[in-house]
C-alpha cells in the first residue's frame, strides 16, 4: 500500500506520513528544507520556522541587497548607470521589457532571493502570453546585465540569470544584393538626389541612422575621408542627433575618387534645395536633408528604398540588407575579416563573420580549388 503525499500551496512544500509521524519538505531558494512532527500541522510549522531562519542564498556584502527589490533596482539602474552605454532606442526597448514583463513578474522579489527558477518562470509566463522567443531572450539578457551590475555593487554574489534556461531564436536569413544588382542600382539612380545615399549604403555599409545623420563637417574633401561618429534617431517623437556609443562604431573611412566627386556635386544639389525652400529651410548641415533641411524620417527613407528597387526591377530587400551587401562584396574581393569589421564599425570579428560573411561562397570555392590542385 502506497502513501499519498499531501501537497500544499506553492512554497509550502508537501507533507506525508513518515515512520511514526509526518515529514514536510519545502523547496525554496534552490534549497530543500525538511522537518519531522507527530502531526501534519506540527511538521509543517517546524519546516516553516526553519525556512524563516535561512540566510538568503545569494547574500552580498552590501546590506541593502536584502532590502532592495528588483522592482526598485532595475529602473534606477537602467535610467542611471546603464543609459550612458546604450542608444536611446535600445533604452526604450529595455524599459518596455522591464515595465511590461520583468517587473510585473519579478519586481516584488528582493535581489538576494531571486533564483534561476524565478527567471525560468518569467520566461514561461512570457511564452504563455504569446511573446516571441526574441523578446524572451532580450528580457533575459536585460535582466542578466542588470544582475551583473548588482553583483558589481556587492548587493548579491551570484547572477541567477546566468544559469537560467537559454532561449533559442531562429536566425533571420537576410539576402544581400548581388554584384550585378548593385551595379544596376547605381546605374539606374545616376543623377538622382539619393544616388550617393544608396552608394554609401551598398558599398560603404553605413547604417541608416549614420547616413541620415551625416553632416558636411564630417566630409574632408582634402583628405578624401568621411567621419562616421553620429547618427539620427527618433526620441520622444523628434529627430535628434546622438553620438555613436562604442569606440568601434566611431570610425573614419577613406573615400574612393568617384565618391569624393559625388559628394561635391551632391553639395551643389543641397544648396539648390536650400534656395528653393527659402525661409522654410532649417539649417542642420545635413548631407541628406529633407525638403526643408531637417533630418529625413526613417520610414520615408525606407519607402524611397523600396521604390528605387522596384524601378530598378530588383526583388525587394530590407534596407539593412544593403549593409549585408557591402560586407559580402568586400569579403568576395578578398578583404580580411578584421578589415571588414573595422570598416563596418563592428565590436568583434565574430559578429562580422557570423552575421554577414556566411552568405559568401568564396570559402567553398577555395576548398574546391584546393581539391582540384591535389589531383
Amino acid at each position: 500500500m502506497t502513501t499519498k503525499k499531501s501537497r500544499a500551496k506553492n512554497g509550502h512544500g508537501y507533507t506525508y506520513p513518515y515512520r511514526n509521524g509526518f515529514r514536510t519538505v519545502i523547496r525554496t531558494q534552490g534549497r530543500v528544507t525538511t522537518a519531522m512532527g507527530r502531526s501534519r500541522t506540527e511538521s509543517r510549522n517546524k519546516a516553516k520556522e526553519k525556512v524563516k531562519k535561512l540566510t538568503p542564498y545569494n547574500t552580498g556584502k552590501n546590506a541593502l541587497g536584502g532590502k532592495t527589490t528588483l522592482g526598485d533596482f532595475l529602473p534606477a539602474w537602467l535610467m542611471g548607470e546603464h543609459r550612458h552605454s546604450i542608444t536611446n532606442s535600445t533604452l526604450e526597448r529595455y524599459m518596455s521589457l522591464a515595465d511590461h514583463h520583468i517587473i510585473p513578474l519579478l519586481g516584488k522579489w528582493p535581489l538576494q532571493e531571486i533564483t534561476k527558477y524565478h527567471v525560468n518562470e518569467m520566461l514561461s509566463a512570457m511564452a504563455q502570453r504569446g511573446q516571441s522567443a526574441r523578446s524572451q531572450r532580450q528580457a533575459r539578457a536585460v535582466l542578466s546585465v542588470a544582475l551583473n551590475a548588482a553583483v558589481e555593487n556587492e548587493l548579491i554574489t551570484l547572477n541567477p540569470a546566468t544559469h537560467s534556461r537559454k532561449i533559442r531564436v531562429n536566425t533571420f536569413e537576410f539576402t544581400p544584393l548581388t554584384g550585378q544588382e548593385v551595379a544596376r542600382v547605381l546605374e539606374s539612380t545616376k543623377g538622382d538626389f539619393l544616388h550617393l545615399r544608396w552608394r554609401l549604403a551598398l558599398l560603404y555599409g553605413l547604417r541608416q541612422g549614420e547616413v541620415l545623420g551625416l553632416r558636411w563637417k564630417d566630409i574632408d574633401f582634402a583628405l578624401g575621408a568621411m567621419k562616421v561618429g553620429s547618427q539620427v534617431q527618433t526620441i520622444g517623437g523628434k529627430r535628434v542627433f546622438t553620438e555613436l556609443k562604442t569606440a568601434s562604431s566611431r570610425r573614419t573611412l577613406p573615400l574612393d575618387g568617384e565618391s569624393v566627386a559625388l559628394f561635391r556635386s551632391h553639395k551643389v544639389d543641397v544648396l539648390k534645395r536650400k534656395l528653393l525652400a527659402g525661409s522654410k529651410w532649417q539649417e542642420h548641415d545635413l548631407v541628406f536633408p529633407n525638403a526643408t533641411g531637417s533630418p529625413m524620417q526613417s520610414r520615408w527613407d525606407n519607402t524611397l528604398w523600396g521604390r528605387m528597387l522596384k524601378n530598378a526591377k530588383i526583388p525587394h530587400r530590407r534596407l539593412h540588407d544593403a549593409r549585408h551587401t557591402s560586407a559580402t562584396l568586400l569579403y568576395e574581393k578578398g578583404h580580411d575579416i578584421e578589415v571588414i569589421r573595422r570598416f563596418l564599425g563592428h565590436s568583434s570579428v565574430e559578429l562580422t563573420s557570423r552575421t554577414y560573411i556566411h552568405n559568401s561562397d568564396r570559402p567553398l570555392r577555395e576548398v574546391a580549388l584546393n581539391i582540384g590542385n591535389l589531383g
